[in-house]
């Protein structure tokens, strides 16, 4: 192992699909799980993005504990060097607010919006923890409710 690589470094290097080396995330990388997200998840639309979230462990899928995270930006939003901003700034949000709450069973989605170039971050930042409580909230009182059938 060469001066100054941990264990960890070298396994980043190596093909480790998380989103940092700290956080809980691993990025979704395939298709059709950013469309199974899209189209069957929670969302709230915010001014700079659009968070998508999809529970696991509900949809008969082979399940995988971790929580995952995605993050898209299409020609809408500009050229490739205002989609790679776009893509740091998203980048940013996922490492710093949502991987800290991410649940187990979990996918992310966040869609990026045009507003995510000129927005303030800090304003990106509220409206992430805005949308992240409100679909834990609405998905935490759907969970009530089919329990509540049940029992």
């Amino acid at each position: 192992m060469k001066a100054g690589m941990t264990d960890q470094t070298l396994f980043l290097k190596l093909g480790d699909r998380r989103l940092s080396a700290s956080g809980p995330l691993f990025m979704i990388r395939a298709r059709r799980d950013f469309l199974r997200a899209q189209s069957k998840g929670l969302k709230r639309v915010t001014p700079g993005f659009i968070l998508h979230i999809f529970v696991r462990h509900n949809a008969g899928l082979p399940v995988t504990a971790l929580p995952r995270a995605g993050f898209t930006a299409s020609k809408k939003v500009g050229g490739a060097v205002q989609r790679n901003l776009a893509k740091r700034r998203m980048r940013g949000l996922m490492r710093d607010i949502i991987a800290p709450e991410a649940r187990q069973h979990y996918d992310y989605v966040i869609v990026a919006r045009m507003q995510i170039l000129t927005r303030a971050y800090t304003l990106l930042e509220t409206d992430i923890k805005e949308a992240l409580s409100r679909l834990y909230t609405s998905l935490d009182s759907a969970a009530d409710k089919g329990q509540s059938k049940e029992g």
